[in-house]
């Protein structure tokens, strides 16, 4: 299977390093790259060709086309991609606006094609064995879920794109979509979302968000604006679920608590890597040719849904309704 990797920032750096990780079922055969020195570091290191544009696949055989590009350029490249292969691979967010998701949606209607979204936590052992723990009804029915995800002002896009919110859609679009496409996945379309955000100087540094299913509330924290020493300078992932009959933890790594009572106890993961384990699920639907439906564009619709709420609940200051009845697919 030949792998076009289009960005060779560190996002494509994290993807190679995945691909090269399953041998030789894999051939990262090009980067695409208009930045010379950093096509050469990634040529190099992956043993692939560099090429400009993706003009340079065209009539080339290639089965899969994976974009790393920032978000602002997701729809434009995704439309290019559909005409030159049929699996298509792009980190989260799929795209910035409504009006850019649907005509994807559209566009991919009109092609053969299949498109899997980045949407990681869905493949995350800690966050999929919680999820399972819940639909298997382990501590009962959820209560009270609460979300953090904090870090240091990231420094490492290429121009600082990350830190226009115009480009990367802000901390809401960059980083609480990992906790906000969770709660979907594991809980559905909620009723209502509030939004309060902190900015300085036109960059977003914090956010709390409120989402209501029913009975259940959930809480997504997340922020740019640690200090510098913070977590040792690293991101902070929390994850914890309050149901009847119990509670579970999740900080990271190969570990998962289960409060039940007076009792603790401690679940031990298989050691997993998230990034590695949805691109091998990737790759799986593309040998047997089937749609990776576990996060395909259409199941990430009402995780987007979320995000377009959360902004305008931010805007307007008020609780905003979602109508699941609208969505493509639950």
């Amino acid at each position: 299977m030949k792998v076009a990797i289009w960005g060779a920032g560190k996002m494509g750096q994290v993807h190679g390093q995945a691909y090269k990780g399953m041998g030789n079922d894999v051939e990262i055969a090009y980067i695409v790259e208009r930045d010379v020195g950093k096509a050469a570091e990634f040529s190099e290191r992956f043993r692939c060709r560099a090429i400009d544009s993706l003009s340079g696949l065209e009539g080339k055989q290639v089965d899969v086309i994976d974009i790393c590009l920032p978000t602002y350029l997701h729809r434009e490249a995704i439309e290019q991609a559909m005409d030159i292969c049929d699996y298509i691979f792009c980190e989260k967010p799929v795209c910035l606006t409504k009006d850019d998701y649907y005509e994807l949606c559209r566009i991919a209607d009109t092609k053969t094609c299949h498109l899997m979204v980045g949407q990681v936590l869905r493949f995350w052992n800690g966050y999929v064995k919680a999820r399972e723990m819940v639909l298997d009804g382990e501590i009962g029915k959820p209560r009270l879920i609460t979300c953090f995800r904090r870090q240091k002002m990231p420094s490492w896009s290429k121009g600082n794109w990350l830190m226009d919110n115009r480009q990367s859609g802000g901390l809401l679009m960059d980083l609480c979509i990992h906790d906000i496409d969770y709660l979907y996945w594991l809980l559905g379309t909620p009723e209502q979302v509030s939004c309060k955000i902190v900015e300085r100087e036109e960059t977003t540094l914090h956010g709390i968000l409120n989402i209501v299913y029913g009975c259940c509330c959930a809480n997504v924290v997340g922020s740019w604006g640690m200090p510098e020493g913070f977590h040792d300078g690293g991101l902070e992932s929390l994850l914890e679920i309050v149901g009847d009959t119990g509670m579970i933890t999740y900080s990271g790594g190969d570990c998962l608590e289960l409060i039940r009572g007076n009792e603790k106890q401690c679940i031990n993961l298989e050691h997993e890597d998230g990034y590695e384990e949805e691109l091998k699920y990737f790759v799986e639907c593309v040998k047997c040719h089937k749609e990776p439906e576990q996060s395909n564009l259409v199941s990430v619709e009402g995780t987007m849904k979320i995000l377009w709420a959360a902004k305008e609940a931010a805007d307007s200051r008020q609780f905003i309704s979602i109508d699941a009845s609208q969505l493509c697919k639950q």
